[in-house]
């Protein structure tokens, strides 16, 4: 993404849209399970993308930048909010692990998706979703032990995984590139 010489506006402007249309709501789902405000989350990624657009020639790594950035801002937000912390580092040391890879949050958000229980039809749909996406068992097997056809443990298991996706992607994950 570095560039020699300054961007034509065309091309800074696309290169903006395709970063901000990929990463924010990464960015965004960050933010959120840091602060717990949405509000507060919106505000601090809008912050985030303008200074980024601004400093889009001179950035090799997007999504690395962006993250670095989210983590001072983060910092910078309890700082201000919360003076009676000694030492913010502490409320952010999680979050160091996700701005270093990206897993730790992410696989917080992907156990409450699996937990909770508005992603599944009930408590058979919960048991055949782990017979088969965690245990490994076909959809014969788990549908034979839960008394379903295949087809069933099949239509039943898809409509737990669709719920699971809906759940994630209004965390911000819309896709794997989004779990790294």
């Amino acid at each position: 993404m570095q560039g020699t010489k300054t961007r034509g506006t065309f091309a800074r402007k696309a290169a903006f849209a395709e970063a901000y249309n990929d990463l924010y709501p990464v960015v965004l789902g960050a933010a959120y399970s840091k602060m717990g405000n949405m509000q507060d989350a919106e505000d601090l990624c809008q912050e985030i993308f303008v200074k980024f657009y601004h400093k889009l020639d001179e950035i090799d790594n997007a999504r690395k930048w962006l993250y670095g950035a989210l983590r001072l801002e983060l910092m910078n937000y309890y700082r201000k909010r919360r003076p009676d912390m000694t030492d913010v580092e502490d409320v952010l040391d999680d979050a160091a692990m996700t701005f270093v890879n990206g897993f730790r949050d992410v696989r917080i958000i992907i156990k409450d998706a699996i937990e909770s229980m508005e992603n599944f039809g009930g408590e058979r749909d919960r048991a055949l979703f782990d017979l088969v996406a965690v245990n490994g068992f076909t959809y014969e097997e788990a549908g034979a032990q839960l008394g379903m056809s295949v087809r069933q443990a099949r239509y039943r298991y898809g409509l737990a995984v669709e719920r699971i996706l809906d759940f994630l992607a209004k965390k911000g994950i819309k896709n794997l590139e989004d779990l790294l």
